[in-house]
């Protein structure tokens, strides 16, 4: 289980992505900064549920905003 602190550290992480990217026009370079970082958050948080959860949250979110 993670640790309370650990967790509000990921969320905070996975908003500052979700606001870093969300207005961006999505283009191959834009993209591939969204998949590192990601990549990153998730790697930092030892590859855990939840951070995978999250991150996916906010990817599918970016995507919806894209297609809409």
């Amino acid at each position: 289980m993670m640790a309370v602190r650990t967790a509000f550290q990921l969320f905070c992480d996975c908003w500052h992505l979700y606001r870093k990217y969300i207005l961006k026009t999505a283009n191959e370079e834009v993209l591939e900064g969204l998949k590192n970082e990601a990549d990153k958050i998730f790697k930092k948080y030892d590859e855990k549920p939840l951070a995978k959860e999250l991150l996916m949250a906010v990817l599918n979110e970016i995507e919806r905003k894209e297609k809409a």
